[in-house]
């Protein structure tokens, strides 16, 4: 999951994240708003084995974002 990009497209940056889980699964449900109108949506479909990695790994970047943002 720590696959970075080797381009980083803001046109395609989701404005909008939601998530759901079915049976063995969790999706990410992502949601761009263009300011002409449009909409993009994009699926992710995790394991719940990634979607633990995943949690994990956002606790980590939470803490060093809090940790960085603190006085």
């Amino acid at each position: 999951m720590s696959d970075s990009p080797s381009m980083l497209d803001l046109d395609t940056e989701a404005s909008h994240l939601s998530v759901q889980a079915v049976p063995g699964a969790v999706f990410l449900r992502l949601r761009r708003e263009r300011q002409d109108g449009t909409v993009r949506r994009m699926f992710v479909e995790l394991t719940v084995g990634e979607a633990v990695t995943l949690r994990r790994e956002l606790d980590e970047v939470i803490a060093a974002a809090a940790a960085a943002a603190a006085p």
